[in-house]
């Protein structure tokens, strides 16, 4: 009798596994994932051409027909939120199971991208130990993109969904974790975190080749890589791997074994000068290509490091990203970004760039940075408050709270006699000194020489008046207008101020 059982058995999972392997999800569908509610959500995959494909998913059942290529999507119907863990199953026409996963929530998907501050971990914020150990959070989940580059559009993106634990969110990008972890908070609906970020990489890497093209910036970049061939992309692809390789494996355990026999710590490997991410449009084609059509609410963005130096291309080139990436998940996508915190490389410049953007493109928002950053590092450690006023801000602009989301903005400048008298936009519950019973900070002014000087600055209702001993007649205020700001206007939301100068062309 066993030995009647024993191929039956057998046959029965190699019937599975010949079905499993005709029709394969789109790796982006795993086990714990987040499904986007309130919209239509595409389920998609390849499968044998010619093979009637059908999705079951609370409820709802679709079908399609694989086409030529083996390609088929359907469409679910808008659902409702669910923290309870539902099973996706995948068929065949003739009810044959051919893949099934499990732990499926429903509620919000954000895609969290940019470069290293959006990709620094929960393992490096300050009070690391403290705040690992407290993240018990089911409802919370992250898909971290792994590295992939492209010359052409790539169809699939790698990676794992995990549910947020002290045993996994160590390797979750710190600013996403704490943006969910507000907004979960508050929302009371599962949270799911595409994360897809790099490491100094510039902007032009992450969008589209055509958008670049039509832009007419970034020329120079465009044309140094074209010059490089398939096969040398490939190649320095191979030795950039290699690098990641010694770099994030190899080396620590020399650092450990040499720390141990109390011997010289080992240098580093050297970067190599060639990276497959330096090449427009690279990282678009590997990392957010492949995530096309997955449902999503909104994106947040925190990149600019790399972009720093050319303030002016920059506020061309994140309303064309923006643009590049509304273009697949909508019109109305919300994109939410963060201004870049202090730092002696960071020209103020850069910082008036991107405020002029969120102030020109609808349904975005900006965050400020200016009491969270570090000097001499740029990847500062209190990721904290930067995931939670992107979290504000969300509330704010995509889902229609009304609170208070955004710092003080300049609004005018009014030249009373010797005073210069500045209103802002949102001041919220009314204007602070961020500091407790010191004075204001950051504030200088100029007279008709045009020639800068520290200014004293005093709150009076809902403006500030800012004066100088030397100066009679001020033309300008600039506020918090260095590469690293010691300044401390904020309003009594503790949101700090946006910086700002008044002579702005």
């Amino acid at each position: 009798m066993i030995r009647l059982i024993l191929p039956v058995v057998v046959l029965f999972f190699l019937v599975i596994s010949s079905h499993a392997q005709e029709s394969i999800l789109s790796p982006l569908f795993k086990d714990h994932m987040v499904i986007q509610r309130g919209k239509p959500v595409a389920v998609w995959g390849k499968a044998k051409a010619g093979m009637t494909v059908v999705v079951k998913f609370l409820g709802q059942t679709k079908s399609q027909k694989a086409d030529a290529q083996g390609e088929w999507k359907v469409m679910l119907d808008p659902l409702q939120a669910s923290r309870e863990g539902q099973e996706l199953i995948v068929s065949d026409d003739k009810g044959a199971a051919l893949t099934k996963i499990t732990d499926v929530l429903v509620g919000d998907v954000w895609l969290c991208s940019g470069q290293s501050n959006m990709h620094f971990t929960m393992s490096r914020v300050e009070n690391a130990k403290t705040e690992i150990a407290a993240a018990h959070h089911p409802a919370l989940r992250f898909f971290k993109v792994d590295d992939q580059f492209g010359l052409e559009p790539k169809s699939d993106a790698t990676g794992l969904w995990k549910t947020i634990s002290p045993a996994t969110v160590s390797n979750c990008s710190a600013v996403s974790y704490y943006f969910a972890r507000a907004l979960q908070q508050k929302l009371d609906v599962p949270i799911g975190l595409l994360v897809s970020s790099v490491g100094g990489t510039r902007i032009e890497t992450w969008m589209r080749a055509e958008t670049l093209a039509k832009l007419g910036e970034s020329q120079s970049l465009i044309d140094r890589w074209k010059k490089v061939t398939p096969a040398e992309f490939e190649n320095i692809g191979k030795i950039y791997r290699a690098f990641q390789y010694e770099r994030d494996q190899v080396h620590p355990r020399k650092v450990k074994a040499a720390k141990e026999k109390g011997e010289p710590i080992p240098p580093p490997p050297a970067m190599p000068k060639l990276r497959c991410h330096d090449r427009p449009s690279s990282l678009h084609n590997g990392m957010i290509a492949p995530l096309h059509p997955f449902a999503i609410r909104g994106a947040i963005w925190y990149q600019g490091e790399s972009n720093s130096g050319q303030p002016a291309p920059y506020e061309k080139l994140l309303p064309a990203l923006i643009a590049d990436w509304r273009e697949v998940w909508g019109k109305d996508l919300p994109f939410l970004f963060v201004q870049l915190a202090p730092h002696n490389s960071i020209h103020p410049a850069f910082r008036e760039a991107q405020h002029r953007i969120s102030q020109k493109t609808p349904h975005s928002a900006m965050v400020v940075t200016t009491d969270v950053g570090d000097a001499n590092d740029i990847h500062p450690t209190r990721k904290g408050p930067v995931g939670e006023r992107l979290a504000l801000a969300a509330r704010a602009v995509v889902y229609g709270e009304s609170l208070e989301y955004s710092g003080p903005v300049f609004d005018a400048l009014k030249i009373d006699g010797s005073r210069a008298v500045i209103s802002f936009q949102h001041i919220g519950e009314g204007l602070i000194v961020q500091e407790s019973g010191t004075t204001l900070k950051g504030f200088t002014i100029a007279g008709a020489n045009g020639k800068f000087i520290p200014a004293q600055a005093v709150i009076v209702g809902d403006t500030v008046v800012v004066t100088a001993k030397t100066i009679t007649q001020p033309t300008a205020v600039r506020y918090a207008w260095s590469h690293v700001p010691d300044a401390n206007l904020a309003n009594r939301n503790g949101l700090p101020a946006v910086p700002f100068r008044s002579d702005a062309k």
